[in-house]
């Protein structure tokens, strides 16, 4: 039986919501998106509390919710894009689950940037600028992940993938 929490990091559609609802529901288990958590705790979406306050505030507000999750019972957890870019948080987090990266091609990852119009800081870069931040996070999530799995194929490829790290957990 499975008790640790599965925390999933990666860069932002990197596939963290999607496998991780898919994983949680495979495994019979709660599901939690640290960022859904923030905006229901919080009351206001991600580009509002940006706008209205600030990236540094938004990341204060961050750092409250993964000390709020790894209280939570066992779960499979999906981090913010940048959680995990954060030493407060990637230490805290370390402790209390096993931390998953998600890595995909960035080509695929900028497509689906593109087309999702609730992610400010992709809103506001360039591809290249977009490019140099993946390869910057991607180091640093790095740091604190137990395991990485590719997800360039299908969903159901990459949960198998990360049933097999648990199992051999």
């Amino acid at each position: 039986m499975l008790d640790k929490k599965i925390i999933l990091c990666g860069f932002m559609a990197s596939g963290k919501t999607t496998i991780g609802r898919a994983l949680a529901e495979k495994i019979n288990i709660e599901y939690v998106d640290t960022d859904e958590l923030l905006v229901k705790t919080y009351g206001m979406d991600i580009p509002t509390i940006f706008e209205k306050y600030g990236e540094e505030y938004f990341r204060d507000l961050e750092h409250n919710i993964a000390k709020k999750v790894v209280e939570m019972p066992v779960a499979v957890i999906s981090t913010g894009g940048g959680m995990l870019t954060f030493e407060r948080n990637g230490e805290l987090l370390k402790k209390n689950g096993i931390i998953i990266c998600l890595v995909r091609d960035f080509d695929k990852i900028y497509e689906d940037l593109l087309a999702d119009k609730n992610r400010p800081l992709a809103k506001s870069k360039s591809k290249d600028e977009l490019a140099s931040l993946y390869d910057m996070r991607i180091s640093k999530y790095q740091k604190y992940a137990d395991y990485t799995v590719e997800n360039n194929g299908s969903p159901e490829d990459c949960i198998k993938k990360i049933i097999s790290i648990i199992d051999e957990s």
